[in-house]
């Protein structure tokens, strides 16, 4: 049996979100296979295991008298303690953390300092990832298509920054807290009154945002990608919405949001996106699971953004592959696999400078 911890939860607007990804991954795995210990992640960062861990209403409000959890740094483990410490190997965490404080790279730096395997894309990859901004810089600096934007911060002067916006892009617009997801904080301005007030709406969720021009009667197409350093594509989806784009209700809350699978797309336009999730999947340094959404107007097609936590992970884009069970256990064997290849590189060096070292003599070392 392999012990398989299960990360969800955190500080972040998506926490419930992550809290039902984690119940349906505890749900689905293999019990003949895997032992679960499931890690929840409060909002105030704390790591602890619950009691009643299978109870959605366990995470409603404040959680108390549960058995708080740290990592066991460079040895593979995570202490429990309780009345006593207990210390428990684990031999895979699997990431259900959406947005802050675990989609963003931070819960794969804490695993990698605790020597366990994660089923997540890199450090690198999932913080530039988050950061919208950063992740379109790069989108643009590799000639791949995507619609034009404009980043304002909260120190930025704002009536100069607007003017700036809209002679650059017009109306209408779309605005974003450039690091956040589950169309939180996401508005669209017809004018310079409601670009002001998105913004501001924006900022109550970050210090970063931008502002998008706004594509209209467009066709917004997602698409999976599975795997390690090559990945395997999943069906496409087509979500349907009577607005320009989903928010938060229609994505998690409303049974009756539409999707088409398998879209009547030209070859050609299934192609392009195939090819350019390829091309970003190299790029951002992907890996495990993760949903790349596309926007298709009049056969073009513009890349929108790259979720490396997908909510359910994405596992309904799967089915006709690999059910939940399958698809749960590639993750696994994806992440142990690229831990292993990873720690066969030598991180160490050895040289004679502290042998040699004299004080006052620190200029002689000083790196130039």
């Amino acid at each position: 049996m392999q012990n398989i911890a299960i990360l969800y939860g955190g500080k972040s607007v998506e926490h419930d979100i992550s809290v039902l990804t984690a119940l349906q991954v505890m749900q689905n795995l293999d019990k003949k296979k895997y032992n679960i210990i499931p890690i929840y992640q409060t909002h105030n960062c704390e790591f602890i295991i619950p009691d009643d861990y299978t109870n959605p209403k366990t995470y409603i409000g404040e959680v108390e008298k549960f058995k708080k959890v740290t990592f066991a740094y460079g040895k593979g483990e995570v202490i429990v303690k309780n009345l006593f410490k207990k210390r428990m190997k684990i031999d895979c965490a699997i990431n259900c953390c959406h947005g802050n404080s675990g989609e963003d790279g931070t819960l794969n730096a804490v695993m990698n300092l605790a020597h366990i395997p994660i089923t997540s894309s890199s450090i690198l990859g999932s913080s530039t990832c988050m950061d919208k901004v950063i992740m379109k810089d790069i989108f643009k600096a590799n000639n791949i298509n995507c619609v034009d934007y404009r980043l304002i911060t909260a120190d930025d002067d704002k009536e100069s920054k607007l003017e700036e916006i809209v002679n650059a892009l017009g109306f209408p617009l779309i605005v974003k807290p450039s690091n956040l997801g589950s169309s939180i904080g996401i508005n669209k301005a017809t004018d310079l009154k409601s670009l002001s007030q998105a913004i501001e709406i924006a900022f109550y969720y970050d210090s970063r945002v931008i502002v998008e021009k706004c594509l209209e009667n467009f066709k917004e197409i997602n698409i999976s990608c599975l795997g390690d350093t090559q990945p395997e594509f999943s069906r496409l989806e087509q979500p349907l919405s009577w607005q320009n784009f989903l928010d938060f209700d229609k994505k998690y809350t409303d049974s009756h949001a539409k999707k088409i699978l398998d879209p009547n797309l030209g070859k050609g336009v299934i192609d392009e996106i195939k090819n350019i999730s390829q091309k970003v999947w190299k790029i951002f340094d992907l890996s495990g699971v993760v949903r790349i959404d596309y926007m298709v107007k009049d056969d073009e097609v513009y890349i929108n953004e790259i979720n490396t936590i997908p909510g359910s992970l994405a596992f309904y884009l799967w089915k006709n592959k690999y059910d939940f069970f399958e698809l749960l256990d590639k993750l696994i064997q994806i992440a142990i696999s690229r831990f292993n290849r990873q720690n066969k590189h030598k991180y160490t060096f050895t040289s004679s400078v502290l042998a040699d070292y004299k004080p006052n003599s620190m200029n002689k070392y000083a790196k130039r």
